[in-house]
């Protein structure tokens, strides 16, 4: 009668962990800058829809409404929500608006009851790419695109 060893060899088990050690070192470098990427876009996405909400609110509530955003500790507000909204921490921000800077980094955007608004634009910036997201003072419109560099 003959027995057959039907486990793996410490060798077989070795050459595996090698081979997997190999294309995680191959694999992980290039799969950081498409994370990056996606978290900018998300970041860019969650922006935008936080300012339709706001728009939205004024139009429904009939009063001006408040979109905040603090730059230096990467967050914003919107109204009827008390939490701040945290963005990743690779993604920096920047804001450029009317006037509307409330203290140090943090500034907001006004919305008013026909839908126009203080107008402005939010600027993320991570994974080597901007991304714009403006807002129309005569329309209220937001739209988000990347920044051309001439």
């Amino acid at each position: 009668m003959r027995f057959f060893n039907l486990g793996f060899t410490l060798f077989e088990m070795i050459l595996v962990l090698v081979v997997a050690a190999l294309v995680a070192v191959v694999a992980i470098p290039n799969i950081q800058p498409a994370i990056a990427s996606m978290e900018l876009q998300s970041a860019t996405r969650d922006v935008a829809s936080a300012l339709r909400h706001t728009r939205g609110q004024a139009l429904s509530r009939g009063r001006m409404e408040e979109f905040v955003l603090n730059v230096n500790q990467n967050f914003y507000k919107v109204p009827g929500r008390h939490k701040p909204y945290k963005l990743p921490s690779m993604v920096k921000l920047k804001l450029f608006t009317a006037d509307f800077l409330m203290s140090e980094g943090q500034g907001s955007i006004l919305f008013y009851p026909d839908g126009s608004a203080s107008g402005g634009r939010v600027t993320l910036e991570g994974a080597g790419k901007s991304r714009l997201v403006d807002v129309n003072w005569l329309t209220g419109a937001i739209v988000i695109r990347d920044e051309i560099n001439d």
